[in-house]
Parts: structure tokens; sequence; C-alpha cells
């Protein structure tokens, strides 16, 4: 159950995605993707930029030494930012160093990302061609893509293919299974994680008969999605599903202007639901389109969510 209702946080943002709670800075860190920016945010709603890539940003996620990965979308590769660099903020690329190749034979583009604990990144890989400005459908199909596995020396394979557009991930706190959303699939899949880091036994999660984008799981083993619509050109929302399939909650983004995009577990106790959201598909996109607000939620997030 929600608890509380939705506040504001952030405004005057573009495009927030790829949200990641920093435990050990009570902040939430996200890409504000088409300002090219990662930037945090503190409960209070002071907004800091920490790094500018000189590119796109989307998917981030932290290290055990408090190094961050940042998906750099253009270059196809993962950067890296240290600890230090991520204390001080404000960084430019020059203050950043390669850390992996995550293209594919396929001339894929690169999205969102989730890194295990012992330091494993697995990036979305989606051929592109697919149009927002129309329902996806036979003259606008979708198209299959990968994932990529980014070891935590910098090497790099290709997982899993035939993904229908990856998006949001999430790692079960053993480490041993990765949720990713397929979000023009309307699912979310779920592979069993080898000790080598490469994936098998694929299957369904759940199925939510809406585009599934940024995830977040809680304790119980649900997972929060972010769905850009219901219905397309609506505004769509957040929905809490457990494995097998059955829907849990939603909550409505009752805003004709915007859409769902993302949404990430954390706060002091683990119950606020920090909510992405910008304009829907189909608009043309602007600075200050974008905004961050949260809810508390019954059940807090599960652990080790890097």
């Amino acid at each position: 159950m929600v608890s509380n209702s939705i506040e504001p946080v952030a405004d005057d943002l573009f495009f927030p995605e790829g949200p990641r709670w920093r435990a050990e800075e009570q902040k939430l860190y996200f890409s504000d993707v088409m300002a090219s920016k990662v930037s945090r945010v503190d409960d209070e709603g002071a907004v800091e930029t920490v790094f500018e890539p000189g590119e796109f940003p989307s998917g981030l996620g932290f290290l055990d030494d408090g190094d961050l990965l940042v998906v750099a979308t253009e270059s196809r590769a993962i950067v890296r930012l240290s600890a230090d660099q991520v204390v001080v903020g404000s960084a430019k690329r020059s203050d950043s160093t390669h850390h992996a190749d995550i293209s594919t034979p396929f001339d894929t583009g690169n999205n969102d990302m989730v890194v295990a604990p012992n330091g494993n990144a697995y990036a979305g890989a989606y051929l592109p061609g697919l149009s927002e400005e129309v329902p996806p459908g036979p003259a606008n199909p979708p198209q299959f893509g990968n994932l990529v596995l980014a070891r935590a020396d910098g090497s790099s394979q290709v997982v899993a293919d035939r993904v229908c557009f990856p998006n949001g991930g999430a790692i079960t706190p053993d480490g041993k299974t990765l949720i990713i959303a397929e979000t023009f699939a309307f699912t979310l899949t779920a592979w069993d994680i080898e000790d080598d880091g490469t994936l098998s036994n694929r299957r369904p999660f759940a199925n939510l008969a809406a585009p599934t984008d940024g995830i977040s799981l809680d304790a119980e083993g649900c997972v929060w999605v972010a769905c850009p619509y219901f219905s397309y050109g609506d505004s769509g929302g957040w929905v809490r599903v457990a494995d097998g399939g059955e829907i849990k909650q939603v909550i409505a983004l009752e805003d004709a202007d915007k859409s769902a995009y993302a949404c990430m577990l954390g706060g002091a106790d683990g119950r606020t639901l920090w909510l992405c959201e910008s304009t829907i598909l189909g608009r043309e996109r602007f600075q200050g389109d974008g905004r961050i607000r949260r809810v508390t939620v019954d059940v807090p997030m599960a652990e080790a969510q890097f």
C-alpha cells in the first residue's frame, strides 16, 4: 500500500532516468539524459551536478569502492568516475576513465544498466529504429536487442540476445538472479546468473500488458516497474508486481502531460519510492519537462541494489 500522497522533490529537469539510491549519502543519483548530466538530489530537493560526460548518460551503478559507473550512450561504453571525484562533483569527461566497451556486432545503442555486488554490470543494447511518435506495431516494430556483461576487470561479452528493447534491471540480493524490463514485449524477464557472470535459464517474471521501463526490487521479491503508458498516448504509472505476474498495486500518474520512466526504492528506511517522470511518448521534449517525486510505500527496498 501507499502510506502517503505523492510529493514533489525536484523539477526543471529534462529527462531523469537510471535512478540509484546511495545510502551512504542519503541521496538519489540519476541521469538527466537529455541534459547530458548525472546528478544527485537530497531529501530537501537540492539538485547537484555530479558528472557531465559530454554526451547522453543513461544507466548508473556503484562499485564497492564507491566508484561510479555510467553508461555513455553515444560512445557505447561504460565510463568510470572515481569515488573521490564523485564526492567532489562537477566532473567532466576528462575526469573519468574508460571502464568497458559495451558495443555489439549489431550496431546497437545502449541505455540502462544494473551492477551486481561483485562489480559485474549488465547493460542493455537495443537496435535503433523504433519511432516514439506512433504506437509500436507492424508499421513501427520494436526490434530485438542484447544484454552485455561488463566485468569488474573491464572485459565484456554479449550474454543474452532477442531481448525486446532491454531497459531497467535489478539483481536479487543473493546475486543469483537478474531481472530485466523488456519494454516493448510488455514484460519482465529473469535469468540465472552463473558463477562467471553469464546468464542461463531465461524465463518470464511477469507480464504487465504495458511497456516496462525502470524497475526496483523490494524485500518481498516484488518489482516496482515504471510503465510509460497503459494505453498509448496516456501517462501510465508504476506497478508493483510479483514473480509470476500477480499485480499487487498500481499507482496511476494522473497527469496528461507526463509519463513514468523509472523508479527507485530508498530513503532512510528503504520505503521511499522515488518516481522519475517526463513528457509522454510522442511529444517533443524540452528542458523543464522532467521531474522527480516520491511516495512512501509499505515494503522496503531489497538489499544490495547498486
